[in-house]
């Protein structure tokens, strides 16, 4: 543990949190979700910190290399499959042991982020050009809006792939006709198609679409740019976040949290 005569320029954790926190009220989290601690805790004390999208052994290990006490990230280090055990060739086991080993705290912003305004479905609105983007579904997930020019599917998959920086996406049927209305849904967001068509969408940008949905109705399209790629943004929120309240704690975005998929 930190002594207590190596202290000087460090806040507690849960101030960091907090901000975070003001942004997007962790109380707005799903109930399968688990946001806020997952190794150490609020009145830790930190002097520097490693923003990521997820919390891999690989990015535990770089915390590690950095010297950083403090892990934020958007996905929880557990989640969704409780730890059950602590064990050696399990990836989370390593990343929990490591963490715990070198006094790293972990923080994570889910559901929250994805849901407040001004998060990351607002982002990724905003970057196609909307203006003022609408919640797709009142204090849930998604946001839509009137794009600046109208486009025609391809038209539209050209400008999704200049504007997220991606090479490969994957899309249902391209519409031939002027798509106007665009909603998106960050991460694993195929369960919003119904929430677009019901605000008169005629496209949905998000990831994680599985085989059947990409069946949808005349008149609509879904374009997959993959969960890593429609999340990304939540790294240089969360530093923003911090930075306006702590502008001088340390803080870096991981270089080593990639996209676990591969495309060949």
């Amino acid at each position: 543990m930190k002594s207590q005569n190596n202290l000087g320029n460090t806040i507690e954790a849960g101030q960091l949190a907090a901000v975070i926190e003001e942004f997007a009220p962790i109380f707005t989290q799903e109930e399968w979700d688990n946001s806020g601690f997952s190794v150490g805790g609020a009145n830790r004390r930190v002097k520097k910190g490693l923003i990521a999208l997820n919390c891999t052994l690989e990015v535990v290990k770089e915390a590690v290399e950095k010297n950083c006490d403090i892990i934020i990230t958007h996905h929880p280090l557990i989640v969704h499959t409780p730890l059950m055990n602590i064990l050696d060739g399990d990836l989370r086991s390593e990343a929990v042991a490591l963490a715990i080993k070198n006094d790293i705290t972990i923080y994570s912003s889910h559901t929250p982020l994805d849901k407040a305004i001004g998060g990351l479905n607002t982002i990724m609105a905003q970057k196609m050009g909307i203006k003022k983007p609408k919640e797709l579904v009142k204090g849930g997930f998604g946001a839509y809006g009137k794009l600046p020019k109208s486009l025609t599917g391809k038209e539209l998959i050209a400008e999704v792939k200049k504007v997220f920086n991606v090479k490969n996406i994957r899309c249902s049927k391209p519409l031939a006709t002027k798509i106007s209305i665009l909603a998106v849904s960050s991460g694993g967001g195929q369960g919003s198609i119904s929430d677009a068509l019901n605000v008169g969408a005629q496209a949905l940008i998000t990831g994680d679409v599985t085989h059947h949905r990409f069946y949808t109705p005349d008149g609509f399209m879904v374009i997959d740019i993959g969960h890593h790629e429609s999340e990304w943004s939540a790294t240089t929120l969360l530093e923003s976040l911090i930075k306006r309240k702590f502008p001088e704690f340390s803080l870096q975005i991981s270089k080593s949290d990639l996209s676990p998929i591969c495309y060949f």
